[in-house]
């Protein structure tokens, strides 16, 4: 396997976070809003300890080590809270403009359906190219079988 065919693919995936990453950050004003709005608290444990509890299981589920994905959304929850409580700050200054965030929401809506053509057509098509090229294993059990030698060593 060519070390550039799968550097390419990396770069695909990161690009795909990176959005991905984009995407769920732009929805962090409509939910400082909301809560401003009901009063409710910023910071909400439960809600985080669902977030983690996911991703235990979703990586468990998936060979991958949980506290890699946990240390990347502890930065991703901590950039929102800070974001959250700069708008809550904001707020008390002025109001939102309610026309601004249903548009972001909207656009917001067509990036996911961009990106879930691309989770749902092209990384499949990528996998399976891949795949096709590895005489065994395909390229996310060479990467877990790798990966879990790494931890478990």
């Amino acid at each position: 396997m060519e070390l550039d065919l799968v550097r390419k693919e990396l770069n695909k995936y990161d690009n795909i976070i990176k959005n991905m990453i984009v995407l769920r950050m732009s929805l962090i004003p409509i939910v400082a809003d909301i809560k401003i709005k009901n009063d409710l608290p910023l910071f909400q444990g439960k809600r985080e300890e669902e977030i983690y509890k996911s991703i235990e299981d979703f990586c468990n589920e998936k060979g991958i080590a949980p506290d890699l994905v946990k240390d990347i959304y502890k930065l991703i929850i901590a950039n929102a809270l800070k974001i959250e409580h700069d708008i809550a700050e904001d707020s008390k200054k002025s109001v939102i403009n309610q026309d601004i965030l249903v548009q972001n929401l909207e656009d917001i809506n067509k990036e996911f359906e961009k990106l879930e053509n691309i989770v749902e057509n092209e990384i499949p098509e990528i996998i399976s190219k891949i795949s096709r090229q590895s005489e065994e294993l395909t390229l996310n059990q060479i990467s877990t079988l790798y990966y879990n030698n790494k931890i478990n060593s």
